[in-house]
C-alpha cells in the first residue's frame, strides 16, 4: 500500500535520497544501511514528518506529500503506529495512562482495550507504575502497545532493538513480527541479523536504493478516512487532570507564576507604589483639618499675623485689592468644594424660639473646619450656617437645628471713611447646616487648637440687607474659597496671583505636597510600568521555559494524533485548571498578603473590590501563559523534538 517514485531529497547540495522507488504492503519490511545512508530521511518522508522532497510517496492512494495538518493527525492516530530506539513515552505517566493516549480523540476511551494489549504484551501487572521505572524492554512494550491502541494499518520502527539488550530485543522482535501478518510493519536498522531469509528488505548507500528484495504481495486498496478524529472538552480535562496530577511540581510553579504576576500587577493599580505623598497628605490634614485647604480673598489686610495665627503665613506687606466680581467667579467653580463670606460680627444677640442668647465676639472673620451636617448657604433668600457650639447651647442635636428661624441683632464696622464705625443691624434668617469651626494652628512650635464661637456663614442676600442697613458701600465681601484636592487650591492661587490679587492660605505646607505627589506620580508610574512590564516578562520566561522544556511532550501528543486544534484546547484546559487554582489560592491566602502589605507598605490591597481585580487579573495573566504555551508547541517539530536519528 506504500508506493514509492523517484524519491529525492537533498540537505545543502548533499542528496539524503537519490532517485528511491519502491513499494511495500502488508508484512514485515527492513530498510538498513549504514549510518548516514539516509534510511531515517526515507522513514520521515514516508511517515509525512518530512515533505519538502521531490518524487512522489503515496499511501492508500493518499499523496503523502500533499496531507494536510488535520489529515497528517488523523494518520498518526488511525493508520500510522510509531516505535522508536528511545521509547519516546511520557516518563512521568504511568503504563496504562501511556497507553490511553491516542484514545482520547476517539469518541469513547476502551480502557478494556487497553487492558487486553498490556496482557497479550505481558506487562499488564506494570499498568499503574510510572514509565520512568521501568526498564528498557519493558518501556518498548508499552511504546509497542499504544500504538497498538490506535488499531494502525502500519507500524513504523526506527532501530526499535538498538537500546535493548539481547533478550528484550528478540521479545520486541517477536511481537512486530506477530503484528505483521495483518499489518504492515516498516523496520530501520542497521542489525542485520533481525532480517529472516523471506522478510523484504530495502538497502540504502550514500541515499541510493542499491538492492532490495520483494517477499510480499503487494496490493493498492483506496483509503478511506473516517471522521472520528477529534478531542471533547470532556477528554481535554481529563489529560489535563492527569498531566497535573503527574506533573505537581511543574503545576505548583505555573499557579504561582500567575498569582505572583497578579498580586505585582495589582500593587500598582491598587497605589502601593504611590501612597507616600497620600500619606504626607493625610497627615497634615488630620493636624490642620479640611481648612488645610482654604483660599482667603480679603480686600484690605496687614502683615500683623493672620486670621489664623500662623504670621510666617501671610504677605509681609500691607496689602488693599479689588477682589470685586471674583466671588461669583468661583463659586461656580468644578475644583472649589464651596465658597463662603467672611463677615466679622460684633455685639451678637441672637433669638431662638422666644428665647435670647448672647454670642462672645472673637473680633476675628469666621472660619469653618468642616460642614457637620447641611449644606453652605445660597440663593436669594436668608439662609446661615451656624457653629456646632452655638447649637449646642440650644440644647439639640444638630440636625434639629435645620430649618431653624432665627433673628440676629448684630454690629458691623463700616470702613468705608476709612475709620472703623461700628453699626448696627437686624435680620431673620434660617439654619441651612451647622459647622464644627474649630481652627488649628501652630505657635511657638506646638500645635493649638481653638474653636472660634461667632462664625457665622450668611448666603449673599442676607449679608447684602447687613450692609444696606450698616451703610457699607464697598463691592468686594471678603470671602472664602475651599478648594478639593491640593493640586485645584495651588492652581487657583496662582490664578489669582495672575490677577494680581494677592491670597491667604497655607500655600507652602500644600505647595510641598503638590510637588512631592508630582515627583512621587512620576515615579509610581515609571514604577508600575516596570513592575507590570516584569510581571508579564515573568510569566512569559516561565511559561516559555516549561513549554521548551515539554517540546518532546507536545511531539509525542502529535505523533499519538493531537494536532495544533486539539492541543489548543488541551492548552485551554490546563489553563484554565491553574487560573482557578490561583484564584482559589488568592482567596484563601488573601489574610495573609493583607497583612504582610500592611505592614510593609501601610496599605491593604486585597479588600473586597481588589480582590475581585486580582481575579480579572489573573484571568488576563493566564491569556498570556496561554499564547506563550501555544506559541512553543505549534513552532514544535515532531522530527527534532524526538530526535529521529542522523540522515
Amino acid at each position: 500500500m506504500f508506493e514509492l517514485k523517484n524519491v529525492s531529497k537533498k540537505y545543502n547540495s548533499e542528496f539524503a535520497l537519490n532517485n528511491v522507488s519502491g513499494a511495500m504492503g502488508k508484512g514485515i519490511h527492513f530498510i538498513v544501511g549504514a549510518s548516514g545512508s539516509g534510511k531515517t530521511t526515507l522513514l520521515k518522508i514516508m511517515s509525512g514528518m518530512e515533505q519538502d522532497f521531490d518524487g512522489d510517496v503515496s499511501y492508500g492512494g493518499k499523496d503523502i506529500k500533499a496531507l494536510t495538518s488535520q489529515e497528517k493527525s488523523y494518520f498518526y492516530n488511525n493508520i500510522f503506529g510509531f516505535v522508536w530506539q528511545d521509547f519516546n513515552l511520557l516518563e512521568d505517566l504511568t503504563v496504562l495512562e501511556n497507553v490511553v493516549l491516542p484514545q482520547y480523540l476517539k469518541d469513547d476511551q476502551k480502557t478494556k482495550n487497553a487492558e487486553k494489549t498490556l496482557k497479550e504484551l505481558k506487562i499488564f501487572d506494570l499498568a499503574s507504575q510510572k514509565v520512568k521505572n521501568l526498564s528498557g524492554g519493558q518501556k518498548q512494550r508499552v511504546a509497542i502497545a499504544r500504538e497498538l491502541m490506535k488499531n494502525p494499518q502500519v507500524i513504523i520502527a526506527d532501530e526499535p532493538t538498538s537500546a535493548l539488550d539481547e533478550k528484550s530485543a528478540k521479545i520486541t522482535m517477536d511481537i512486530l513480527r506477530a503484528i505483521a501478518k495483518n499489518r504492515t510493519v516498516i523496520i530501520v536498522t542497521h542489525n542485520t541479523s533481525l532480517i529472516g531469509v523471506k522478510d523484504t528488505v530495502f538497502e540504502l548507500d550514500k541515499g541510493e536504493l542499491v538492492a532490495s528484495t520483494h517477499n510480499s504481495v503487494v496490493k493498492t486498496t483506496e483509503l478511506k478516512m473516517e471522521n472520528n478524529h477529534k478531542l471533547s472538552f470532556k477528554n481535554a480535562f481529563a489529560v489535563a487532570r492527569t498531566s497535573v496530577k503527574r506533573n505537581s511540581g511543574r503545576f505548583a510553579v505555573a499557579t504561582l507564576s500567575l498569582m505572583m504576576a497578579a498580586l505585582l500587577l495589582l500593587t500598582t493599580l491598587g497605589g502601593t507604589v504611590s501612597s507616600s505623598s497620600q500619606d504626607a497628605f493625610d497627615g497634615l490634614f488630620d493636624t490642620y483639618g479640611e481648612g488645610l485647604l482654604d483660599i482667603s480673598i480679603i480686600g484690605s489686610f496687614t502683615s500683623a499675623g493672620g486670621m489664623d495665627g500662623s504670621e510666617d503665613e501671610q504677605p509681609n506687606a500691607d496689602v488693599t485689592q479689588d477682589i470685586g466680581g471674583l466671588y461669583d467667579q468661583y463659586a461656580s467653580d468644578k475644583r472649589v468644594t464651596f465658597t463662603a463670606f467672611l463677615q466679622a460680627l460684633d455685639n451678637i444677640s441672637i433669638t431662638v424660639d422666644g428665647e435670647n442668647y448672647k454670642v462672645a465676639s472673637s473680633g476675628s472673620s469666621p472660619v469653618i473646619n468642616k460642614l457637620v451636617t447641611g449644606k453652605m448657604p445660597s440663593g436669594t433668600v436668608n439662609e446661615v450656617v451656624v457653629p456646632e457650639s452655638f447649637v449646642k447651647s440650644l440644647g439639640i442635636e444638630n440636625n434639629q437645628a435645620i430649618g431653624k428661624e432665627i433673628d440676629f441683632s448684630v454690629s458691623m464696622y463700616n470702613w468705608d471713611t476709612g475709620e472703623p464705625v461700628l453699626k448696627d443691624g437686624k435680620i431673620n434668617a434660617t439654619i441651612v447646616g451647622v459647622a464644627d469651626t474649630t481652627v488649628v494652628y501652630e505657635y511657638e512650635g506646638e500645635m493649638m487648637e481653638n474653636s472660634v464661637e461667632d462664625s457665622f456663614f450668611f448666603s449673599k442676600a442676607a449679608l447684602d440687607d447687613l450692609r444696606n442697613q450698616t451703610e457699607m458701600k464697598g463691592e468686594g465681601m471678603n470671602f472664602l474659597i475651599r478648594a478639593k484636592t491640593p493640586t485645584d487650591m495651588i492652581a487657583i492661587k496662582d490664578e489669582l496671583n495672575e490677577q494680581g490679587i494677592v491670597p491667604l492660605g497655607r500655600f507652602e505646607l500644600v505647595e510641598d505636597i503638590v510637588r512631592l505627589n508630582s515627583q512621587s506620580a512620576e515615579q509610581s508610574g515609571s514604577a508600575s510600568t516596570v513592575i507590570g512590564f516584569l510581571s508579564v516578562v515573568m510569566v512569559i520566561a516561565i511559561f516559555l521555559i516549561t513549554g521548551v522544556m515539554r517540546k518532546r511532550e507536545y511531539a509525542i501528543y502529535k505523533v499519538s494524533g493531537f494536532n495544533n486544534r486539539h492541543l489548543n484546547l488541551l492548552n485551554a484546559a490546563e489553563m484554565i485548571t491553574v487560573a482557578v487554582t490561583a484564584m482559589l489560592l488568592l482567596l484563601v491566602t488573601s489574610p495573609l498578603i493583607n497583612k504582610a502589605t500592611e505592614a510593609l507598605f501601610a496599605v491593604n490591597i486585597l479588600n473586597a473590590k481588589m480582590l475581585s481585580t486580582g481575579m480579572f487579573l489573573i484571568v488576563g495573566v493566564a491569556v498570556i501563559a496561554y499564547v506563550t504555551t501555544a506559541i512553543v508547541y505549534v513552532r514544535t517539530n515532531i522530527a527534532t523534538a524526538l530526535k529521529t536519528g542522523d540522515r
